[in-house]
C-alpha cells in the first residue's frame, strides 16, 4: 500500500510540474527557470520539457536532443531570429514536439529561412500560427513522420522555392488546420511524402499570388477529405493539385478526393488535377465544385455548381465554415 501511494503521489506531482506555466518572457527547462532558448536547448537531455512564456522572443536555436518538447503559453511569439542561417529551430534531434508557438518574420540570405527546419526524424506541430516569413516548415529528405495538427500557417513563400510547408520525404499528416495565402508563387503545401494525409483543414489562396494549393511533385499516395480547398483570384498557377511533375518516386500512386468542397475562382481558369502521364489511381466522390472547372465532370457522385450564389454561400473572399 505504501508504495501504491507513493506512486501516486509521484505522478501527481508530476502532473502539477506538466499543467504549471512559467511567468511572461520566462523559460523554462523541465520545471526551472533558465536564461535563454539557446541555455535550455544545450541543457535539456532526452525528453526534456522546455516551456516559454508569454510575450516576444527574439531567439533561436538547435535542438540536438531526442524527444524534446518545446511548448508556448498563450501569446508565446517567436519574431524574426533564426541559427546557422537557417530557421528559428533547426531540429538535429528525433521525436520532437512544439505546441502553442507563433513564429513569424524568418528571412535568410538563400530565400529558404523556416521557423522550423527538420534535419533529424519524426515532428509533431500542434497549434502553431506561423506567418510572414519565407517558409512555415522546411524538412530533409527522410523525415519520418510530420503530423500538424490545429495549426494555421499563412502568407509564406519566397521565389517560387519556398512555400507554406516543404516535406522532403517520409508521411505527412494533417488534421484541423488552416493554410492560406502563400506568396511570390510559392505552394501552400508541396510534399515529397510517401503518403500526404490532409483532414478536416483548410487551404486557401485568397489574394495571395500563390502556385498550387497541393503540390506532389513525386507522386504517392494522396487522401484529402472533409476539407476546403479555394484557388483564389491571382493564384499564377491554374491548377490547384498538382501530381508527378517532378518525376515518380513511388510504385503506388494514388489520389483521394472525398467530400471536400472546392472554390474555383481564378480569373483565368481553374483545373483541379494535373497528373503528369495520368499515372494516379484517382477516387474522388462526394465533393462539391463550385466556379468554372476546366475538366469534365469526375462521376456522378459529385456536385458541381456556377458560383457561390448557386451554392447558397457568401461572396468572395469569406470561406465557408467547414466545422459545421
Amino acid at each position: 500500500m505504501r508504495h501504491i501511494i507513493y506512486g501516486f503521489l509521484l505522478l501527481l506531482s508530476f502532473s502539477s510540474i506538466a499543467m504549471a506555466q512559467p511567468k511572461a518572457k520566462q523559460i523554462w527547462l523541465d520545471g526551472k527557470v533558465v536564461a535563454s532558448l539557446q541555455k535550455a536547448l544545450k541543457q535539456a537531455n532526452h525528453k526534456s520539457i522546455i516551456k516559454l512564456g508569454s510575450g516576444t522572443f527574439k531567439q533561436a536555436g538547435v535542438i540536438n536532443k531526442n524527444g524534446i518538447t518545446i511548448e508556448g503559453s498563450n501569446g508565446t511569439k517567436m519574431l524574426g531570429k533564426t541559427v546557422h542561417g537557417k530557421a528559428t529551430f533547426v531540429i538535429k534531434g528525433n521525436n520532437t514536439t512544439i505546441k502553442n508557438i507563433e513564429c513569424s518574420n524568418i528571412n535568410v540570405k538563400d530565400g529558404n529561412g523556416a521557423c522550423v527546419r527538420l534535419e533529424g526524424k519524426n515532428l509533431k506541430l500542434q497549434n502553431v500560427y506561423f506567418h510572414d516569413s519565407q517558409q512555415g516548415l522546411l524538412t530533409g529528405g527522410s523525415p519520418g513522420y510530420i503530423k500538424i495538427f490545429d495549426s494555421k500557417f499563412e502568407r509564406l513563400g519566397k521565389a517560387g522555392m519556398a512555400h507554406g510547408i516543404y516535406v522532403g520525404g517520409g508521411t505527412l499528416i494533417i488534421k484541423n488546420s488552416t493554410f492560406l495565402s502563400s506568396k511570390d508563387q510559392g505552394h501552400e503545401i508541396k510534399s515529397r511524402a510517401t503518403e500526404t494525409r490532409i483532414e478536416n483543414s483548410v487551404i486557401a489562396s485568397l489574394d495571395g499570388n500563390d502556385s498550387r494549393l497541393v503540390d506532389i511533385p513525386n507522386g504517392g499516395k494522396l487522401v484529402i477529405t472533409d476539407s476546403l480547398l479555394g484557388q483564389g483570384p491571382k493564384s499564377v498557377n491554374w491548377n490547384l493539385i498538382g501530381f508527378g511533375h517532378e518525376k515518380y518516386w513511388y510504385p503506388e500512386n494514388s489520389i483521394t478526393l472525398i467530400g471536400n468542397i472546392f472554390l474555383l475562382e481564378r480569373d483565368k481558369g481553374n483545373l483541379v488535377l494535373d497528373v503528369k502521364d495520368n499515372k494516379a489511381k484517382l477516387n474522388i466522390t462526394q465533393n462539391a465544385f463550385i466556379g468554372r472547372i476546366n475538366e469534365g465532370d469526375f462521376d456522378d457522385t459529385n456536385f458541381y455548381f456556377e458560383d457561390r450564389e448557386s451554392a447558397g454561400l457568401e461572396a468572395y473572399p469569406t470561406l465557408p465554415d467547414i466545422t459545421k
